[in-house]
């Protein structure tokens, strides 16, 4: 690859580490090539990247971009996935994926500009989604006036009977 090539690549993956809001450093050694391409479809269907890159570069990039301490991860084959939004997507996936392809390791990772052990990765993998929460505090705030409304209800249906008993008897 010539210098201008090697360049572009840099400043590519420079670029991705800027922008993502969560990337995970993994080794897909012993991958098998469909096994590969259908990790790719997971993380891209859920819209995040998956980039293969050589460590020397990917040291440069990690420098340029202010995550030093991530070139820690940067042994033998590595792929990058870069996500943005949701920090628990990525991790979902790629933890799962491991789960049923033993050879893909999650070595670590960074969240905006902190870096992530594999333990906190997988943590993040277990975690409810952004989705899932927002959900769960729906519902939480629905039980009560739910409750509410059924009680009030009650309340009104007593009455109303009531009024009906004393018009009864002074007819």
């Amino acid at each position: 690859m010539s210098g201008i090539g090697k360049d572009i690549v840099v400043r590519d993956l420079t670029e991705k580490l800027k922008r993502a809001e969560t990337t995970i450093v993994t080794d897909y050694r012993g991958l098998k090539v469909v096994e590969m391409a259908e990790l790719r479809k997971r993380l891209r269907e859920a819209g995040v990247e998956y980039k293969v890159a050589k460590n020397t570069l990917a040291c440069f990039a990690a420098e340029e971009s202010e995550l030093e301490d991530m070139k820690q991860f940067l042994v033998g084959p590595t792929a990058f996935a870069f996500g943005a939004g949701d920090p628990t997507v990525a991790a979902k996936i790629l933890a799962g994926f491991a789960r049923e392809y033993p050879p893909l390791k999650i070595r670590g990772g960074a969240f905006r500009k902190e870096i992530l052990s594999s333990e906190k990765v997988n943590l993040w993998a277990v975690l409810p989604s952004r989705e899932e929460l927002l959900a769960k505090v729906a519902a939480g705030m629905k039980s009560p006036l739910s409750n509410l409304v059924f009680g009030l209800k009650g309340i009104m249906t007593k009455f109303i009977y009531t009024l009906e008993a004393i018009k009864a008897q002074k007819e």
